[in-house]
């Protein structure tokens, strides 16, 4: 029986989801190893119960090369080692490598609210904002495999003596001034604001204003069908959509107006099942 196999690296944790021709089995979650030679063992591990795979699929929390990672800030132990090399001996099949939010495009493109465009673009916005952009029906990957690193855009808070005097070679100008972990009590303010309170509208709105310029030069630039939200902010896109909307029309060209923001569809599993997808082609 033909098994693939999908593995989502991501900075606290690790998914595994196996398919064969009867279907996917249930997704194994995992608190991610500290250290390059525990992660190899505990890939293994979670990959024991199932059959010997045909194809493996990756997907990393940074870019990486025809054999392993290059830039993973998140963990930075995996850096330069030969993982696909390391992984395919332990593992016994062929192993293919890619950005976690490139994979997560490519299901949503599959599967989920980007299914049956040409062309769109991913946000995803945790604890950074990284991403993807869809060009033909396919993931535009960029000449070193980092294409959709939005964080990097100097879309931050204008006349900001904050974000302006800090040089982060890590993080970039975006990422500083809109990602999820510049949203203090995110999850507590999301709550409060479904539930009408006028202070916790009042933040989300300012926040959509930071997020809102760099979609705005996205939505402006590229001109996609439609811009997708990832991440954990997808989940609060119900009282986050409508200020961002806005503050998009407010930010973007005539054009860029036009293109409409909505939160990506297949939640915390995207990066995985995108990892599966790219096991079993060889078109990656």
């Amino acid at each position: 029986m033909t098994t693939f196999v999908g593995i989502d690296v991501g900075g606290t944790s690790v998914r595994v989801l196996a398919e064969t021709p009867d279907g996917r089995g249930e997704l194994v979650t995992a608190p991610v190893a500290g250290s390059y030679d525990a992660f190899l063992t505990q890939v293994t591990g979670l990959c024991a119960g199932t059959a010997r795979p045909a194809g493996v699929g990756v997907g990393l929390p940074g870019t990486s090369g025809e054999s392993g990672p290059l830039f993973v800030p998140a963990l930075p132990w995996l850096e330069g080692r030969p993982l696909r090399e390391d992984l395919e001996a332990r593992l016994d099949a062929p192993v293919r490598l890619g950005l976690d939010g490139h994979l997560t495009l490519l299901a949503e493109a599959a599967e989920g609210a980007a299914k049956g465009v040409r062309s769109a673009v991913l946000l995803a916005v945790g604890t950074g904002i990284g991403g993807a952009l869809l060009i033909d029906g396919r993931i535009w990957r960029g000449v070193h495999g980092s294409a959709g690193s939005w964080g990097w855009l100097p879309a931050g808070v204008p006349d900001d003596p904050v974000h302006d005097s800090v040089h982060d070679s890590a993080h970039g100008p975006f990422e500083q001034a809109a990602s999820g972990s510049s949203l203090r009590d995110g999850p507590a303010l999301v709550a409060a604001a479904r539930a009408g309170d006028e202070r916790a509208r009042a933040a989300l709105d300012a926040y959509a204003a930071r997020l809102g310029r760099g979609v705005a030069a996205v939505a402006s630039t590229i001109d996609p069908e439609i811009i997708l939200i990832g991440g954990g902010l997808a989940d609060a896109m119900d009282v986050l959509g409508p200020p961002l909307q806005r503050h998009v029309a407010r930010f973007a060209s005539p054009d860029g107006r036009r293109v409409p923001v909505r939160p990506a569809a297949l939640g915390s599993r995207a990066g995985v099942v995108g990892a599966l997808l790219i096991a079993r082609t060889e078109e990656w």
